[in-house]
């Protein structure tokens, strides 16, 4: 490849959905990613709302995706000491969109065909185990030094992206903060294989079960069921990719299973077979500015959230979307008017959108108080019953509308 047009820091999936939607435009991109090429199994960010999947559809990969994965029809709500179960259904969404369901489908697997269709378009190179050290740029265009098998290198081009994740080089080279604040407690996930929705009548394939201990989200994939729940943690060494694992379930954790198991008689703890214990921290924080001149942030580069909701992969694609958009117009103008532009909307949608909603899906699903769990599936069993609310429910919940 000559001089790329776009350098995108960042082979995940937002650094690829803007690269292979750029290709699209006949615009030539290098990627640079810190990693290997290897892509291993985990089973966090399943999550695929509506606008997303359009986005995948765009692209040429909606059909596989949609072929593999577990499709959610409906959205529930339960307690683990309370009888009500309450169910908001999408097919409000018929006619509204493309796409009126969620899916769940393992990122790792999405990542898969996303560097599947990027090896094979001519418009995009990706170089892996490549370290970038620096980036400055003027008027004419970027320069980004790397470092790759212990060599320093020097990539230059009109425009750079930074989807590089939390702990953004670009970001940092920009001298931009990540603003917000951490949750005190991490979340605690577990894998199990136990099959779920043999043994409770009508389970959903994504539940969110309240509780005496807070949440206790149980989310279907095609790989595994996977238990989400916030618990207070002491000295746990979460990494600084902010993750970390335990060798064992936390109290806080049991307890929840017991009630969960006490629904299922002669099941007990060691039959759900669980096969992981990762612990991570959640975020609610917002770069300062998503671009600078001729580079822009995208995903977790610019924005972090609480996974309550599934939204930030999500987000973070849609930010792709964005940009492919943005960047065809700054090209074709040779101004980076339309980066600002998409900057400052994008910005607006995680201050107005992403974070009240995802705060809020926190701050409820993890209240242990036993009246106001009661009360509050009193409230959501009366809005199923309206159906202008429930197209409300769904369609925040599915990142449509703002």
């Amino acid at each position: 490849m000559s001089e790329p047009q776009v350098i995108i820091a960042g082979a995940g999936p937002v650094g690829l959905v803007t690269a292979l939607g750029l290709a699209q435009k006949g615009i030539s991109v290098l990627v640079l990613e810190k990693n290997s090429i290897e892509v291993p199994p985990q089973w966090r960010g399943s999550t695929i709302h509506p606008p997303t999947l359009a986005i995948f559809d765009e692209l040429g990969l909606a059909d596989e995706i949609i072929a593999g994965a577990i499709k959610v029809e409906v959205l529930q709500y339960r307690d683990l000491e309370i009888e009500e179960v309450v169910n908001f259904g999408y097919d409000c969404l018929d006619g509204q969109v493309k796409f009126p369901f969620r899916l769940q489908f393992e990122q790792y697997k999405v990542l898969k065909l996303l560097r599947t269709a990027a090896s094979s378009n001519s418009k995009i190179e990706i170089k892996y185990n490549t370290l970038i050290e620096s980036v400055t740029q003027d008027s004419d265009g970027v320069s980004v030094q790397v470092t790759n098998n212990g060599a320093t290198h020097i990539f230059c081009a009109d425009w750079l992206v930074g989807a590089d994740g939390s702990h953004s080089a670009v970001r940092k080279a920009l001298g931009l903060e990540l603003d917000g604040f951490t949750y005190p407690y991490p979340t605690t996930v577990v894998a199990t294989p136990f099959k779920f929705e043999d043994h409770f009548a009508g389970l959903a394939p994504v539940t969110y079960w309240s509780g005496p201990t807070g949440r206790l989200s149980m989310i279907r994939t095609p790989d595994i069921w996977r238990i989400a729940m916030t618990t207070p943690l002491e000295g746990v060494d979460i990494s600084s990719d902010d993750r970390g694992s335990i060798s064992q379930p936390t109290q806080d954790f049991i307890v929840a299973i017991d009630l969960l198991l006490s629904r299922l008689p002669g099941v007990s703890l060691a039959d759900l077979e669980l096969k992981q214990y990762e612990v991570y921290r959640s975020h609610q924080r917002i770069a300062r500015e998503f671009s600078v001149d001729r580079v822009a942030l995208a995903g977790d580069a610019a924005h972090l959230t609480t996974t309550n909701g599934g939204m930030g992969l999500n987000s973070g694609v849609q930010d792709a979307a964005a940009l492919v958009k943005a960047l065809e117009a700054a090209i074709a103008q040779n101004s980076s008017d339309p980066i600002s532009q998409y900057a400052k909307e994008r910005k607006e949608f995680c201050t107005n959108f992403l974070q009240p909603t995802t705060t809020t899906n926190h701050k409820t699903v993890d209240n242990p108080d036993y009246e106001a769990r009661k009360s509050r599936l009193t409230e959501l069993l009366a809005d199923t019953n309206n159906p202008e609310v429930v197209k409300q429910v769904i369609a925040r919940a599915s990142m449509i509308s703002e």
